[in-house]
């Protein structure tokens, strides 16, 4: 059995006493890619945020390696946070702050050892693998929709997180950038990393997916592999599965199959 790295029990998250976050309970499998999913503002974005400490739940507690990060000093916190990064669906780049600076940020203040010529170095050579240096000094308004998120995703993965954390990364882009969103969540789930992703997409669930979660108004309705939801006799969650992923312009063979055995 894979271990765990990360861990939320219980967690209850209520806004204008409505419940986002409804009791759950979940684990997260070392080196591999759960991919969160469900219909629009059933809290798997919310969820996401409570995983990684962005969100701290009403109640519940989240653990990571065994510690409850709840209860941790603010250094040991902060070491959870080194060795993660996410990509905000919205982008959430520094509108004041060009490109450079964006990506700068992290490695200057995670690792304030670096000299500055190893941090643009690793900038630079960041935006080289995506096509995007000749933008190094932009500000985020100056690039596309694409670029920007594309951006957020280089800025996520530059310290070289173990748990990366991605919301609906392909989600508003052109297929060329799509394409290389794609290659990126490759690359990092073939160096082994810890990826936790919330998408419809059916490219990303059928060949990247590891571990499935399935959420229903805050509530986390079903859990495991392709395979094992595919053979889940339920009826409403089959129902799901087919109107979550009814928009999808194209279908893999796996999710064909899923939903159709």
């Amino acid at each position: 059995m894979v271990a765990s790295i990360l861990e939320l029990k219980n967690a209850v998250l209520n806004s204008n006493e409505y419940t986002v976050l409804d009791d759950i309970s979940i684990s997260i499998p070392e080196g591999k890619c759960t991919v969160l999913t469900g219909h629009s503002g059933c809290g798997k974005s919310t969820l996401l945020k409570v995983l990684a400490g962005i969100i701290i739940p009403d109640s519940g507690e989240l653990f990571y390696e065994g510690k409850n990060l709840h209860m941790l000093p603010e250094k040991e916190i902060l070491g959870f946070k080194k060795k993660s990064g996410f990509a905000f669906q919205n982008s959430a780049l520094w509108s004041n702050k060009s490109i450079r600076e964006n990506l700068s940020l992290p490695l200057r203040f995670h690792f304030p050892e670096l000299s500055q010529k190893v941090v643009q170095e690793k900038v630079t050579s960041s935006l080289s693998f995506v096509n995007l240096l000749d933008s190094i000094d932009l500000r985020p308004a100056e690039l596309s929709i694409g670029e920007q998120k594309l951006v957020s995703m280089m800025r996520a993965l530059i310290t070289e997180p173990a748990v990366i954390f991605m919301d609906d990364p392909t989600v508003s882009i052109d297929q060329e950038m799509r394409k290389k969103i794609i290659s990126l969540i490759r690359d990092e789930k073939q160096k082994g990393r810890t990826i936790l992703i919330v998408t419809h997409d059916t490219e990303i669930i059928s060949k990247f997916c590891d571990w499935l979660v399935f959420l229903k108004s805050g509530k986390v309705i079903t859990v495991g592999t392709l395979e094992e939801i595919k053979q889940n006799p339920s009826l409403e969650i089959r129902n799901i599965l087919a109107s979550v992923f009814e928009s999808a312009s194209s279908y893999d063979r796996d999710i064909l199959y899923l939903l159709n055995p």
